[in-house]
């Protein structure tokens, strides 16, 4: 129940996905409903309603009157554990579900919290949660760890408008889904410098700090190279990225160099296609230091259909289960560097969004040949409607 997903499944997703289909197909309503559920299990339901316009702006229209106040969720994850001791790593199963009601009023919040089978927290409509056994799967325990307590036994005082997952910070689990990055770049922007108190931690979604977290990763001069080499893969001709300290009102500033210039240039002169490339690897590469998900809207935007296929290259093999990348596109030059089990088919019926993985049908590329995945697509051969 929010916005064009009525009801949706969607199963054995790979690390590395792409969400493929026509304009106003779903394809972004399915990424905010992810951004919402990581926004409240941050921080808190008034700030992922407020963060994506309230009630209004979420709920299905196709749901009935009864049900529109509803808002529905579930995942199962198999995250990968280092099990204390003997440091071994397993694919721990994990099931959470949640169910937060009356949201246009005073919502109620249910959930619950699977893990390797056994049910750790359980929470009732408008309930505080109930911790439902002993908590020792996971890591030696920390200041921030969640209380041993008996069976069954509520957790007083504990806020009504958040998420019970707060209760276990440092698992991998509560870690992917409260650290979810959506981001829909915006390349003008981004080529402004960053104003002196913008936080250069992380990448924000339209990358308008982008001179910010450059600054600070062109400290790590492995990080640094890194770019620099995709970069003159993805745009031939770039020689040289850094960022500058403006003198007069101490902003920083990116620079560029291209072969056969003198001296740098201020970012304003160069394209948007390939500030939105920087973007793009930046948001990537400062992605995999801890668990989380990076949700990227139309990585094609002002690229050649080459430098497509470097992005693409560069996003599966940082994709990992402890950090998924899913992309959106209505491109076929995305779908044409894609593998069969990485595509998603998005399209739209009687105004719900429906999903199909491209490979549901037990197709081989081999089945295929000799089309593309893309000719495929655009062909409606996976009989998930056209792409336009």
């Amino acid at each position: 129940n929010f916005k064009s997903i009525d009801s949706l499944e969607v199963t054995g997703l790979p690390p590395f996905t792409v969400f493929a289909g026509p304009n106003g197909s779903g394809k972004s309503n399915f990424f905010d409903a992810l951004d919402f559920v990581s926004l409240f299990i941050r921080n808190g339901l008034e700030t992922a309603l407020r963060a994506h316009g309230g009630f209004s702006n979420i709920h299905s229209e196709k749901h009935r009157e009864k049900n529109s106040r509803e808002f529905d969720f579930e995942i199962e994850y198999d995250t990968p554990e280092k099990m204390p001791g003997s440091g071994e790593n397993i694919a721990l199963p994990h099931h959470y579900i949640l169910g937060i009601q009356d949201l246009e009023d005073v919502p109620k919040i249910e959930e619950e919290l699977h893990t390797g089978n056994v049910l750790i927290y359980s929470r009732k409509k408008g309930e505080s949660p109930k911790f439902a056994g002993k908590y020792d799967y996971f890591e030696k325990p920390t200041d921030h760890s969640p209380p041993i307590l008996g069976k069954h036994q509520y957790i007083d005082q504990f806020i009504a408008t958040y998420s019970s997952l707060l209760l276990s910070p440092n698992i991998a689990f509560t870690k992917l889904l409260s650290n979810i990055n959506l981001y829909r770049i915006d390349p003008i922007g981004a080529k402004q410098p960053s104003q002196s108190d913008y936080d250069p931690t992380k990448l924000d979604r339209s990358g308008h700090n982008l001179a910010s977290v450059l600054g600070r990763m062109e400290a790590n001069s492995d990080m640094r190279e890194t770019i620099l080499d995709w970069m003159e893969m993805i745009a031939p001709g770039i020689e040289k990225i850094e960022t500058q300290q403006q003198a007069l009102d101490g902003r920083t500033a990116l620079v560029f160099k291209e072969q056969g210039t003198g001296r740098p240039f201020p970012a304003h002169m160069i394209s948007d296609g390939t500030i939105y490339a920087l973007c793009l690897l930046v948001a990537v590469l400062d992605s995999t230091s801890n668990y989380g998900m990076t949700l990227i809207e139309e990585p094609e935007r002002g690229l050649h259909p080459k430098a497509i296929r470097e992005i693409i290259d560069l996003m599966r093999q940082q994709a990992s289960p402890e950090n998924p990348i899913w992309l959106t596109t209505h491109s076929e030059s995305v779908v044409r560097a894609l593998k069969l089990d990485e595509l998603v088919l998005v399209d739209k019926v009687d105004g719900r969004t429906r999903m199909k993985r491209a490979n549901s049908g037990n197709l081989t590329h081999k089945d295929l040949a000799p089309l593309g995945l893309d000719e495929a697509w655009l062909s409606n051969l996976f009989g998930s409607g056209l792409p336009w």
